[in-house]
């Protein structure tokens, strides 16, 4: 796929940052997550995304939906072990989830 550049709002990425941080729980700064999410390849991209379900089906098997603390510590511990296999921050992980652009996209904030 040959690569495209997309250019969004501050102000619609840090919204996009901002929820992808409730899960996340990073302290990472906004300028380092986008140079990551801009240096993943499309195929990277795509792959986190489908470890992700994978974690999401299995953690459906065995946490309850009614415990939200419980489901929401779940997603944040998958995105930092996903993240230490990319040597990335488990918000860029949870950023290629729902992503902002599509995966052959590379992100220009104006």
């Amino acid at each position: 796929m040959k690569n495209k550049s997309i250019i969004k709002s501050k102000s619609e990425f840090n919204k996009w940052l901002d929820i992808a941080n409730l899960f996340a729980q990073s302290m990472c700064s906004y300028n380092e997550v986008l140079k990551q999410f801009n240096n993943l390849s499309s195929q990277e991209r795509i792959e986190i995304k489908r470890q992700l379900k994978i974690c999401d089906e299995v953690r459906r098997t065995k946490i309850s939906t009614t415990n939200q603390e419980d489901w929401i510590i779940g997603i944040m511990v998958d995105a930092h072990i996903i993240a230490s296999q990319y040597d990335i921050d488990p918000l860029t992980v949870v950023g290629c989830l729902n992503p902002i652009c599509k995966s052959n996209e590379r992100l220009f904030i104006r």
